[in-house]
């Protein structure tokens, strides 16, 4: 008697899950990306935090199967590649991009173009800043100088100047798409394989 309840409950519960709206197989992909995205994020974020090799990161993603895989594998692309911005070094960035290299090794030439593209952009964006910073040294000093403050111990502190910090910012704006039409470009060139 009490079997026939549970079995009636059991029954009323999949007749309620049946009765559920069919998700559309775009909504299955999306979902499977929700899921295993963070999973190669996590991954990116090991390895630039030193806690993963570059030769790890391939036996990492075969342990996960085909379909998953290759979810968590462009997740932990994308994030390597966000890795190419203002703030990060060269040696930052190369070890993202030596990272990328080691999931996608038929993309190493790929990298190392994209290696020498960051660096010559950083280059750039330098060596503006440095005009830059010649010329609001000058001002600042000139300043200095009206207010009767002068000697060679006497230096101007910038990083509190509010004109250089948007100039500075105003400088990076301008940079920006320069990397991000990189970090796209590589981003895309990875995907790919």
């Amino acid at each position: 008697m009490e079997d026939e309840g549970i079995k009636s409950a059991l029954e009323l519960a999949m007749e309620r899950v049946s009765a559920l709206p069919q998700l559309t197989p775009q909504e299955v992909a999306e979902q499977k990306i929700r899921e295993n995205a963070p999973v190669g994020t996590a991954i990116a974020v090991k390895y630039l935090s030193g806690t993963l090799s570059d030769a790890e990161l391939p036996v990492k993603l075969s342990r996960y199967e085909e379909d998953r895989r290759l979810i968590i594998c462009r997740a932990l692309l994308a994030r390597l590649c966000r890795e190419l911005r203002f703030g990060n070094t060269p040696r930052n960035a190369q070890k993202a991009l030596l990272g990328a290299a080691a999931v996608a090794p038929q993309n190493r030439m790929l990298c190392e173009e994209a290696a020498r593209s960051f660096e010559r952009i950083l280059g750039e964006f330098e060596a503006a800043k440095e005009k830059r910073l010649g010329e609001f040294m000058a001002l600042a000093g000139q300043k200095m100088k009206e207010l009767g403050i002068s000697g060679s111990a006497v230096r101007p502190n910038l990083n509190e100047n509010d004109r250089w910090k948007e100039a500075l910012a105003a400088m990076q704006q301008a940079y920006e798409p320069k990397l991000e039409a990189l970090r796209a470009m590589l981003e895309h060139g990875l995907q790919r394989a």
